[in-house]
């Protein structure tokens, strides 16, 4: 009879116990512990006339081949009368997976042969294997062939006189998600051994501590997860309580207003007809505020839509030339007071099926950052397609974006820059990659400080 690691063998006369009922896992961080371990468990075997079957990676075997050496074992005298046979773990595994699963046949010709052999040349004594071929499975992410494995040892353990041994990184375990494979790889084994924090305590007294230390902990941690739930649901809450508050704030604020604009042209077409000049200039500042706000009121409505997904495309045949040009055309006023020389470059035709308004939007929010960030400087707009795809870019001669703030500035009430010297909400270039994710493109930025800034839209042509 075979025993687990750590255990007094029986005598060579006694009938061996089967692998179903010493099928062994050692849990393992430190290679050179699970080496003394199965060195162990090894010599255990050859003390009592047992042979060893190692079926490990290369860099296993040589530790285990180095550990046995160390031990005044005759390594290469073993193998030549087949007292010790080293299999590699991968190519071990190649001669009987399937599609990524093991073939019960082929294991149990490849295994079970291996097995019988050792076994008849030690005169019909129990065979000690230490596999590893599990683990491999394991680290491949592979744990529902790893498991099946162990299923098959079991089977071949009907079969043949052998104790098996099997090495787990714990590593391989390191997630809550990995919980349930974890007890399913203990349940396979008849000896669950822990890995060496644990298993090398000198008493049981002193293991008896440490497991109670782990269920303090793991009580602690079933405490923090169910606290972070608390936590994350009181987030959740006050999130839609805010969009809530954004989409009512915007609706109020839209009506007046809306009547206050109106107002304003009223008056400011009086004001012309009498040509009274000065009046015409504070109006005219009027109504640029009047539109500011409007603009951010529009987009505290969008950030409701589009939080609760309600954000509803009305697509159409359109010309994105076409409206980056009416666009421009409506931007004139803005570029005049930017003091930017705007350059625009657009291919004829470029069209596809957007929501017009929509794709406005995108234009009007990459021009009015190129005209705020690059002020007094050169801002280039372009339109061309190719590739299936219509690209619209827009470039500023400003101060740049770091790689660092690239991505986060995609983000809601998200700026590379302080808001005290912009202004704004920073929620445009969230917006408009919400609105050409919508429509399935794609929009990036691509920038080096003190050089500038090009935005980039492609959308599907079609």
């Amino acid at each position: 009879m075979t025993s687990a690691p750590g255990r007094s063998a029986h005598s060579q006369n006694q009938h061996p116990r089967r692998a179903e009922d010493n099928h062994t896992v050692q849990f393992y961080e430190d290679p050179t512990f699970l080496f003394d371990v199965v060195v162990r468990f090894v010599d255990a075997g050859f003390q009592a006339g047992e042979p060893a079957v190692i079926i490990a990676t290369e860099a296993h075997r040589a530790g285990l081949v180095q550990r046995l050496k160390a031990k005044g074992f005759d390594v290469e005298r073993a193998r030549e009368d087949g007292r010790l046979v080293l299999l590699d773990a991968r190519d071990t595994l190649a001669r009987f997976m399937v599609g990524g699963l093991p073939d019960w046949s082929r294991f149990r010709g490849v295994i079970g042969g291996v097995l019988d052999r050792s076994h008849r040349n030690a005169g019909g004594a129990g065979v000690r294997a230490y596999g590893e071929m599990v683990d491999l499975l394991w680290k491949e992410r592979n744990p529902q062939a790893a498991l099946l494995l162990e299923e098959q040892w079991n089977e071949l353990g009907k079969e043949h006189p052998f104790s098996l041994l099997c090495g787990y990184e714990m590593g391989n375990f390191r997630t809550k998600d990995d919980a349930q494979a974890f007890h399913e790889v203990c349940s396979a084994h008849s000896h669950v051994i822990p890995a060496e924090k644990y298993s090398q305590a000198e008493s049981l007294d002193a293991r008896l501590r440490e497991v109670s230390v782990l269920q303090q902990r793991a009580q602690a941690l079933e405490a923090e997860i169910e606290h972070r739930k608390r936590i994350e649901k009181e987030l959740l809450e006050a999130l839609k309580l805010r969009d809530d508050f954004l989409s009512i704030a915007g609706h109020e604020l839209k009506t007046p207003l809306t009547t206050l604009q109106l107002h304003v042209q009223s008056l400011l077409g009086m004001v012309k007809e009498r040509g009274e000049e000065r009046l015409k200039e504070k109006l005219e500042k009027a109504r640029r505020q009047t539109e500011r706000l409007a603009a951010l009121t529009d987009e505290l409505l969008d950030v409701a839509r589009l939080s609760t997904g309600q954000l509803t495309l009305r697509l159409e045949e359109c010309d994105l030339s076409a409206l980056v040009l009416d666009v421009v055309d409506r931007f004139a006023e803005a570029v005049a007071r930017s003091e930017c020389q705007l350059r625009v470059s657009v291919e004829e035709h470029v069209r596809g099926q957007w929501d017009r308004l929509r794709i406005e939007q995108v234009i009007t929010n990459l021009l009015s950052n190129a005209l705020k960030y690059g002020v007094g400087k050169p801002v280039e707009v372009r339109v061309n397609a190719g590739m299936g795809r219509a690209r619209l870019s827009v470039r500023d001669n400003g101060m740049g974006i770091p790689l660092k703030d690239q991505a986060r500035i995609f983000d809601r009430f998200e700026r590379a820059v302080s808001s005290r010297n912009y202004g704004g909400l920073g929620l445009g270039l969230w917006i408009t990659r919400q609105v050409v994710e919508a429509h399935g493109g794609v929009v990036r930025v691509e920038s080096e400080p003190g050089n500038g800034a090009t935005f980039i839209v492609e959308l599907g042509l079609g």
